[in-house]
């Protein structure tokens, strides 16, 4: 009897670990996949930006798909080279913000610098 209850023992105690195993790697996949969501929605923000309309400096934000809120900003880009009068494409900074979460915000950015129409 002693041996059956040990037997029963050690089958719950691994059973249990295997559940645990099993639920982080559910909740693993989960946030890859809000990740791989997030990455999507900031991507095709940074593309609609840069290559369906005119780059110009300004602040876009909007929500999509459940709770996923995106910012974009695009603003000047001055490194310190440019010279007095100088013509030619202006280099702009573009960043897209991607922000989700249930209590436990989380978060992705894209930066990158794009050539557009100066100002002037």
């Amino acid at each position: 009897m002693l041996e059956v209850l040990v037997a029963f023992a050690v089958f719950s105690l691994s059973l249990g670990v295997l559940f645990q195993i099993f639920s982080s790697g559910l909740r693993g996949t989960e946030v890859a996949r809000n990740y791989s969501h997030a990455m999507i929605i900031a991507e095709s923000r940074l593309n609609e930006l840069t290559v369906a309309q005119e780059l110009a400096p300004g602040v876009w934000q909007g929500v999509v798909d459940d709770g996923y809120r995106w910012i974009a900003t695009v603003s000047p880009y001055d490194d310190g080279s440019a010279t007095e009068g100088a013509e030619g494409p202006a280099a702009y900074r573009v960043s897209v913000r991607v922000n989700w979460g249930d209590g436990e915000d989380r978060e992705i950015v894209i930066d990158t610098l794009r050539l557009g129409v100066g100002l002037e």
